[in-house]
C-alpha cells in the first residue's frame, strides 16, 4: 500500500493565500467562468430591459424613475408587469439549473488544471477537465442536493419540533410565543438558523473534497468517494476545514466592501447623476462576480493540495509484471525468449 505523504513543512504563507494566488494567476480561467455566469444573467435581464424601454418611451422625463418606481407607474403597468414577472420566474428557474450545471463543469476544469501542474494551454485543459469529470461531478451534485434536503428536514422539520420544541423547551405546535421572553425565542431562532448555516457550509465543503477525491483517484463512485471524504473530514478537521473557512471569510469581506461601496453610489443616483454611476455599478457587480469565481477556484486549489497529502493513492497494477518471459542463455551472454514472445516482452 502506498504511504501517505506528510504535510508540507513550508509555512511561509498560509494555504488559503497560496490557493488564492494560484487561482488568481489563472486569469483566462476565472474570466471565462465569470463570463458564463454573466451570460446567464443577461438572459434574465434582457426581457426586463426591453419592457422598461417600451413602458417609459416618451412618457417619463429622463432619469425621473432612476431611483425607484412610483405608484402611478406600478398601477399603469401592473398587467404587463405581472406577465414579465411570471416569465422571469420561469426563465430564472431554468437559468438556476443551468448555473448549477455550469458549476459542475467548471469544477472539473479547475481540478484538471491544478492536478496536471503544467504550463500553457490552461484554457484548453480547463474545458477538457470540465467534460471529462462532468457526469461524475453531476452525481456528487445530486447527492449534495439530497443531503441538503435531509438537513432541511432535520433542522426545520419534525425532528426539531420533537427534540427541541417539545422535549427541551416544552412548547407545542412550534409556537415560540409560549416561551418566557422574546429574547429566549430569538436565541432559539438564531440557534436554528446557525445550525442550518453551518450544516450547509459543511456539506458544500464535503462536496468540494469529494470532487477532488474523484479527480485524484480517477474513479466514478460518488457514494464511496463521499464516505471516504467524511472520514477525512472527521480525522483531520482543522487541516481540511480551516483553509476553506478562511477563504470564505476573505470572500465575504470583499463582497461586503463591494456592497458598501455600491450603496454609497446608489444613494447619489438621480436625474443629474448621468450614466457614469450606472456604468460604475455594472463594473462593480462584474468585479464582485469575478472575485467569487476566483475564490471558487482557490477552494479547489486548497482541496487539491490537502488531498495530495492526506488521501492515499490507489494501488495500481504494474503493467510490466503482467507478461512473464522465459529465456535461455548463459549468464552474461545474450538471452533468447522461448515461445511466441518477442524480445521486448510482447506476445
Amino acid at each position: 500500500m502506498p504511504e501517505r505523504r506528510q504535510p508540507p513543512t513550508d509555512t511561509s504563507s498560509p494555504l488559503c493565500l497560496r490557493a488564492l494566488n494560484t487561482a488568481l494567476g489563472r486569469t483566462p480561467l476565472w474570466i471565462t467562468a465569470s463570463a458564463l455566469i454573466s451570460l446567464m444573467a443577461l438572459v434574465v435581464t434582457l426581457p426586463w430591459f426591453s419592457w422598461f424601454q417600451d413602458a417609459m418611451d416618451h412618457r417619463y422625463a429622463p432619469g425621473s424613475l432612476l431611483i425607484g418606481l412610483d405608484e402611478t407607474f406600478r398601477f399603469d403597468h401592473s398587467a404587463s408587469r405581472a406577465v414579465i414577472e411570471e416569465s422571469t420566474r420561469a426563465t430564472g428557474a431554468v437559468m438556476a439549473l443551468v448555473a448549477m450545471l455550469v458549476g459542475v463543469f467548471t469544477a472539473g476544469g479547475w481540478l484538471q488544471v491544478f492536478m496536471e501542474r503544467t504550463e500553457g494551454h490552461s484554457l484548453r485543459r480547463f474545458f477538457f477537465g470540465g467534460s471529462r469529470y462532468f457526469f461524475r461531478f453531476l452525481r456528487v451534485l445530486v447527492v449534495t442536493i439530497l443531503l441538503l434536503s435531509l438537513l432541511s428536514f432535520l433542522i426545520y422539520g419534525q425532528p426539531w419540533d420533537l427534540l427541541v420544541n417539545e422535549l427541551w423547551l416544552g412548547i407545542t405546535d412550534g409556537d415560540l410565543e409560549q416561551l418566557g421572553s422574546e429574547l429566549e425565542a430569538r436565541r432559539i431562532v438564531f440557534l436554528q438558523d446557525g445550525l442550518y448555516f453551518a450544516g450547509v457550509a459543511l456539506l458544500l465543503t464535503w462536496g468540494d473534497y469529494t470532487r477532488t477525491r474523484l479527480a485524484l483517484h480517477d474513479t466514478w463512485s460518488a457514494v464511496w468517494a463521499g464516505l471516504c471524504t467524511w472520514a477525512l473530514l472527521i480525522m483531520h478537521p482543522l487541516r481540511t476545514l480551516r483553509p476553506l473557512l478562511l477563504l470564505w471569510v476573505i470572500e465575504a469581506a470583499m463582497l461586503w466592501a463591494a456592497w458598501h461601496f455600491s450603496m454609497r453610489i446608489e444613494s447619489k443616483l438621480g436625474p443629474e447623476s448621468g450614466g457614469a454611476a450606472i456604468l460604475l455599478l455594472i463594473l462593480l457587480g462584474q468585479l464582485a462576480l469575478c472575485w467569487r469565481t476566483i475564490v471558487r477556484g482557490a477552494r479547489y486549489a486548497a482541496t487539491t493540495e490537502v488531498s495530495h497529502y492526506y488521501v492515499r493513492p490507489l494501488p495500481r497494477p504494474d503493467p510490466w509484471k503482467e507478461v512473464k518471459v522465459t529465456t535461455v542463455g548463459g549468464p552474461g551472454g545474450p538471452q533468447y525468449p522461448i515461445g511466441d514472445v518477442d524480445q521486448f516482452g510482447g506476445v
